[in-house]
């Protein structure tokens, strides 16, 4: 989730194999302690970011304070996300949820990234709408698809191009 060239890269590679009729267990290299890097499966590294910093309060509350950019951010880590579940199939549905609860689930978030970056909204509701239609994510509430819909015409409303 730290760049789009890692979903470019590991997601290419596992895509790629794939379209061979393989499947690869990739590994990445957690060195968030240098003197210890730990290998870990792409699936356990997503998650470990997903829950110490997208879904963070910590770190909702950081980006919010950067207005449009913070707001940009959001959308930047779903779409990075989504893109690991469909070119790995390492990504749980779970995580997409507590992304969606984090950001669109909570009122105060949602608002923020509509007033902040209509843009921003789109590209979230329009990702998580793929990934939920694709069969990435089963969420437990069948009024999903609508509320995202609902957030697709929010921000079209605001002026962002369909």
């Amino acid at each position: 989730l730290e760049g789009s060239a890692d979903v470019a890269f590991i997601g290419g590679f596992s895509a790629a194999l794939a379209t061979l009729g393989r499947n690869a267990d990739v590994i990445v290299l957690d060195t968030t302690d240098p003197q210890k890097p730990k290998p870990r499966s792409v699936g356990e590294a997503v998650s470990r970011v997903v829950r110490a910093r997208a879904v963070n309060a910590r770190f909702i509350a950081g980006q919010m304070r950067h207005g449009p950019r913070g707001a940009s951010e959001f959308a930047e880590t779903v779409d990075r996300l989504v893109g690991f579940a469909e070119t790995t199939h390492a990504i749980s549905g779970t995580l997409i949820e507590a992304v969606h609860d984090a950001y669109l689930g909570d009122p105060v978030v949602r608002a923020f990234i509509l007033r902040e970056n209509p843009a921003a909204a789109k590209v979230i509701a329009e990702r998580l709408l793929s990934a939920r239609r694709r069969g990435l994510w089963h969420p437990l509430r069948n009024s999903i698809d609508d509320d995202l819909a609902a957030l697709i015409a929010e921000a079209e409303a605001l002026g962002v191009a369909a």
